[in-house]
């Protein structure tokens, strides 16, 4: 952590946004598409404000992209990848610059893929996952020292979670009981947060150290019936907080929650977040201050972002009017 950090410093990264740095800018990249389903998707942003995501063109084919803070796109295939049948889907960015994501080949088989700065693409499989369409691997997550967490779905159709460390070696693992484990992300310490599937298809939140030790919860409240969706998810900071989503056992609304070092649960709904059933709150992501970002469905689960700064207080994120896309 500490060699990380003097790193930062050493480049001139800054893990803080001034108060007043709040606008909302728009782009598209270049090859962007304007049909239906031809678009581009932003998923993962790192302290220096560059962002990876994918792109839909005109031809319905999908690509990653990098877009640099200044605002210039690098787009680019994972090797195997079918950009029309399948997909290069990056899914996060670390703050070093590297990207991970799943490519998707013509047959619907998912690989996981990591993209060096330099943008040299390394296609990597878990020895155990299935070779049947909607089978494969699937990265979640990288953090800043290389290491990525995600899930692989076998040939039996079952999911599971997955490490793997800079040098390529692969570390599977899944709670005790899971018929199906879903991690969110994997921290600087090397410490997993996700979620897993019980014998009776409930949700149920785990955090798994470094030396393998997997610890379960579940969310005050939470649906805990069979076939219920319980603690939707969980993500995991460099401080231990967690934070993430779990549907009300009385009334089916989902809320969001953080989990303390010492295992107390705050609960909280994102303002204009509805109270009827399937509305309420789903968390995305929680930083190393605490701060927390998703959306909040009204009751007519249309979609607002919110930010929850780490003294509890929750903002609407709101467009500044200002269409900056990329060209103009």
């Amino acid at each position: 952590m500490l060699v990380v950090c003097l790193a930062m410093c050493t480049l001139g990264f800054s893990p803080y946004v001034s108060a007043g740095d709040n606008h909302i800018i728009k782009f598209d990249a270049p090859n962007s598409g304007s049909g239906p389903d031809q678009d581009t998707t932003s998923t993962g942003i790192n302290i220096v404000r560059s962002i990876t995501g994918y792109v839909t063109d005109s031809n319905y084919g999908t690509h990653g992209f990098v877009r640099s803070p200044s605002g210039h796109f690098t787009e680019f295939d994972a090797p195997g990848a079918d950009p029309v049948v399948g997909c290069t889907c990056p899914i996060s960015i670390n703050d070093f610059g590297a990207v991970t994501g799943q490519s998707v080949d013509a047959n619907g088989v998912s690989h996981g893929f990591v993209r060096s700065p330099d943008g040299k693409i390394t296609v990597f499989d878990v020895s155990e996952a299935g070779i049947a369409g909607g089978q494969g691997t699937t990265p979640s997550n990288n953090n800043d020292f290389g290491v990525i967490a995600g899930g692989y779905v076998d040939a039996n159709g079952v999911s599971h979670g997955f490490l793997r460390t800079p040098n390529g070696n692969v570390v599977t693992f899944d709670p005790t009981g899971s018929q199906g484990t879903y991690p969110n992300n994997v921290n600087n310490w090397g410490v997993t947060a996700g979620t897993y599937y019980d014998s009776n298809f409930v949700l149920h939140g785990f955090l798994r150290n470094p030396n393998g030790k997997i610890t379960t919860f579940d969310v005050p409240g939470a649906f805990t019936d069979a076939s219920s969706i319980g603690t939707y998810n969980a993500f995991v900071n460099d401080l231990g907080v967690i934070a993430g989503s779990y549907f009300d056992a009385n009334t089916f609304v989902e809320y969001g929650y953080v989990r303390s070092q010492n295992g107390h649960f705050t609960r909280f709904a994102a303002p204009g977040a509805g109270s009827t059933q399937f509305s309420g709150t789903n968390v995305l992501a929680v930083n190393f201050q605490g701060a927390i970002t998703g959306y909040g469905a009204d009751d007519n689960l249309d979609a607002l972002a919110f930010l929850r700064t780490p003294n509890g207080k929750n903002n609407h994120l709101r467009d500044s009017g200002t269409d900056r896309r990329c060209g103009q």
